[in-house]
C-alpha cells in the first residue's frame, strides 16, 4: 500500500540509483510500475464518466516526463523493441522534450460510456456528406508566416456554401449510423460552421432518445476571424450526442503550388496558442485522437505524435483533393498497432480536374488479432468516391467498416 512507502524504501531506492548499474534501475522500473499500478486501482475511480489531465504526474514540467496509465487495446499486436515502454504494464511514459511544444491533454473514458460491455467488434462510420462545391476559398494574399516572420502567400476559406442542406444531412447520418450501432462516426475537414455544431447538438438534445454513436469527429469549421490573425481550422469531438468533449485545432498549415509560388493555409500565426493533441484513452481501445488532414501528411508532425503518443486509432477528417498519400501511409503504423479512419468529401473534387483522385473517398484499417495474411480485404475496408460509387446523389452517403474486438468476433461491413 502507499502508506506502507516510508523512509527505508525511499533510502533504498536512492542506493539503487547511486549503483548507476543499468540492469538494477530497469528491475527497480520494472517492480515499481506493477506496485503502484495496484495501489493506483484501488485510489482511483469514476466519480464523473470522464477524466481529464495533462499528466498523472504533476513534476513534469521539471523532468520532462509525462507518465499516464496504460489502457489496453483489444487489437494491439506484440512489438519486440518497445524499450523502456516494453518493461511497463499498468503506465507509459511520453518524453516532453521530443514532443517540440506540442502539449496534451488526455481524457480517461469508462469504457461503458464508450461502448456496449457485449460488443465484439467497434463499429465504425464515415461519411463523406455530399459531392456538391461546398467550400469558397479566397484568391491568394499576402501574409506572414507564424513560425519565420516571412512574408508569403496565404488563402482563407471565406463561407461554406449550402449549409443548411449540410446542417440536415449531418443531422440524419448521425440518427442513421446510430440505428446500425455504429461507435465511431467520422466527417470531412471543412464542411462545418459554429453555427451548425449548435445547430446540429440541439437537434440531438431534442431527440435524445434516439442511439446516437459514441463518438462523432464532427465536420471541421474553419473560422476566419479579423485582419487574419487568428484564423482556426477545428474539428469537434462529440460524445455520445450530448457535450462537446473537445476541439481539435489543425496544428500544420497545408499548401499548393501554383507558378508564383506555394500558397499556404492561413491558420496558427500564433504556433503556440492552439499547439495542444487531445487523446481520448479507452480500455480496450487503446489511445484515440484527431489529427486533420495534412497534420497527418506532414512528416514532422507525424512522427512527433506517432512515435511519441502511440495512438492506437487515429481519426483523419480531410477535405483533400488527392487520395494517393492517405492510402500509401494508411498500414503505416501497423507496426504500433494503429489503425486510420481517413474520412475525405467529394466536394473537394471541385478543387481540381483530377477526377481520378476521387476514386476512393475514404478508408479504414482493420488490423486485429483477426486479420488473415493472405487476404488484404482482411486489413482494411476502402470506399469509392464520386467517380466509381455510381450514387445517383449523395443522400446518406456513409460507409461502415468494424475492427474485431477478438479472434472470434465476425467483421462485417456495409457499402
Amino acid at each position: 500500500m502507499i502508506s506502507d512507502i516510508g523512509e527505508d524504501f525511499s533510502m533504498a531506492v536512492s542506493q539503487v540509483l547511486a549503483q548507476d548499474n543499468i540492469a538494477m534501475l530497469h528491475l527497480l522500473l520494472y517492480y515499481m510500475d506493477r506496485g503502484i499500478g495496484d495501489c493506483y486501482d484501488q485510489m482511483i475511480g469514476f466519480e464523473d464518466d470522464i477524466e481529464v489531465c495533462d499528466a498523472l504526474n504533476d513534476n513534469y514540467h521539471d523532468t520532462g516526463i509525462i507518465i499516464l496509465r496504460k489502457v489496453g487495446c483489444r487489437w494491439e499486436m506484440r512489438q519486440p523493441g518497445k524499450g523502456l515502454n516494453g518493461l511497463l504494464q499498468n503506465f507509459y511514459y511520453i518524453d516532453r522534450n521530443r514532443l517540440d511544444g506540442m502539449r496534451l491533454r488526455n481524457y480517461i473514458l469508462d469504457r461503458a460510456y464508450v461502448m456496449r460491455s457485449r460488443k465484439t467488434s467497434l463499429k465504425i462510420a464515415v461519411s463523406p456528406i455530399t459531392r456538391e462545391k461546398s467550400v469558397e476559398f479566397s484568391a491568394p494574399y499576402e501574409g506572414v508566416n507564424g513560425r519565420t516572420g516571412i512574408p508569403q502567400k496565404m488563402f482563407r476559406v471565406e463561407r461554406v456554401l449550402s449549409e443548411k442542406l449540410i446542417t440536415d444531412q449531418v443531422i440524419e447520418n448521425i440518427h442513421i449510423a446510430g440505428a446500425k450501432e455504429t461507435d465511431i462516426l467520422v466527417f470531412p475537414e471543412m464542411l462545418g460552421t459554429e453555427e451548425m455544431l449548435c445547430k446540429v447538438m440541439e437537434a440531438l438534445e431534442s431527440d435524445w432518445k434516439t442511439n446516437v454513436p459514441a463518438l462523432i469527429v464532427f465536420p471541421s469549421v474553419w473560422e476566419k476571424t479579423e485582419n487574419d490573425l487568428a484564423n482556426t481550422n477545428k474539428s469537434y469531438m462529440i460524445l455520445n450526442g450530448d457535450e462537446v468533449l473537445f476541439e481539435q485545432h489543425k496544428r500544420c498549415d497545408y499548401k499548393y503550388d501554383t507558378e508564383g509560388g506555394p500558397v499556404y493555409e492561413d491558420i496558427n500565426r500564433d504556433r503556440d496558442k492552439n499547439n495542444i493533441l487531445n487523446v481520448i484513452h479507452v480500455e480496450g481501445l487503446g489511445r484515440i485522437c484527431i489529427i486533420i488532414c495534412y497534420d497527418y501528411l506532414d512528416e514532422e508532425n507525424q512522427e512527433r505524435i506517432m512515435k511519441n503518443i502511440r495512438p492506437t486509432l487515429v481519426c483523419t477528417p480531410s477535405f483533400s483533393t488527392g487520395s494517393f498519400h492517405f492510402k500509401t501511409l494508411a498500414e503505416a503504423f501497423f507496426k504500433q498497432s494503429c489503425n486510420l479512419v481517413w474520412c475525405n468529401t467529394c466536394s473537394a473534387a471541385h478543387e481540381t480536374d483530377k477526377d481520378r483522385n476521387f476514386e476512393i473517398i475514404g478508408l479504414v484499417t482493420t488490423l486485429s488479432k483477426q486479420c488473415e495474411q493472405f487476404n488484404p480485404n482482411s486489413f482494411e475496408r476502402i470506399f469509392e468516391g464520386k467517380t466509381k460509387c455510381g450514387r445517383e446523389n449523395c443522400k446518406n452517403c456513409i460507409y461502415y467498416a468494424e475492427i474485431p474486438l477478438n479472434r472470434d468476433s465476425v467483421k462485417t461491413g456495409e457499402p
